[in-house]
């Protein structure tokens, strides 16, 4: 610093000496990056927060064969969930989800239910849950319109379960014509609360949705609550279904 210094050898008109006259232009230099750099990181610092703020997580992967539900679709039957295989972390996912299935569709007001149990579904078909992508009975839908009277079939997989922090739940759904074999809707998703977008909209669904008794809890408590985590999952898929 000091061989810089002495290299101003310029005496100012108004008297100051060369040390004190290259002080005062470096340090004002400084001020000024200082400002520059400062402001940056401000704007930059805002426009991040704002922009994951600003950003809710929409389901994509997902087929509609109309965006409004054909009228005679009145009745739909709801299998149990299946899995693609029986081990103990998914298992325990269906047992956990099950019930939340049934009161989630309930809410979307799309269509009247008929939840069906392992047991009825055994007895009309032969197997306790079924998925779409199996070969199904060749009078499947038949024997279930003339058990329960159903318009459709709803097809539920659960193809993952993370049941630890941060949470991961992965979903595979159909809704399917019984009359026609056509597929109405169909849903492929994973929702994973280690994602920026989806935790910050599952905070966003535990502030609006998820009442619990006693002192107010933390929004993000959601994010390692496997069932508040998969109650959240299917609100937000099931949204995407065809209107009424």
């Amino acid at each position: 610093m000091k061989r810089l210094l002495l290299d101003f050898d310029t005496r100012p008109s108004n008297g100051a000496s060369p040390r004190h006259s290259a002080f005062c232009l470096l340090r004002s230099a400084f001020c000024i990056l200082s400002s520059l750099f400062a402001a940056g990181c401000v704007s930059h610092s805002t426009f991040e927060v704002t922009h994951v703020a600003d950003i809710r997580y929409k389901p994509s992967n997902v087929y509609l064969k109309s965006k409004i539900l054909d009228p005679q679709i009145k009745r739909v039957a709801v299998l149990p969930i299946a899995t693609v295989s029986s081990t103990e972390t998914l298992i325990a996912g269906v047992q956990l989800l099950q019930p939340l299935l049934g009161a989630e569709l309930q809410k979307t007001k799309r269509f009247d239910l008929v939840i069906i149990s392992p047991d009825q579904l055994r007895q009309w078909t032969g197997q306790i849950s079924w998925r779409d992508d199996e070969v199904l009975p060749p009078d499947f839908f038949s024997r279930l319109r003339d058990a329960c009277g159903c318009d459709a079939v709803f097809f539920t997989q659960l193809t993952r379960y993370f049941p630890y922090q941060p949470v991961a739940v992965g979903w595979k759904f159909s809704l399917i014509q019984v009359k026609e074999r056509q597929i109405i809707w169909k849903a492929d998703e994973l929702l994973d609360a280690g994602d920026a977008i989806v935790a910050n909209a599952a905070r966003s669904y535990s502030n609006q949705h998820v009442h619990i008794e006693g002192p107010a809890e933390d929004p993000s408590a959601i994010l390692g609550s496997p069932s508040r985590f998969g109650q959240y999952s299917l609100s937000a898929i099931l949204a995407t279904l065809p209107e009424r």
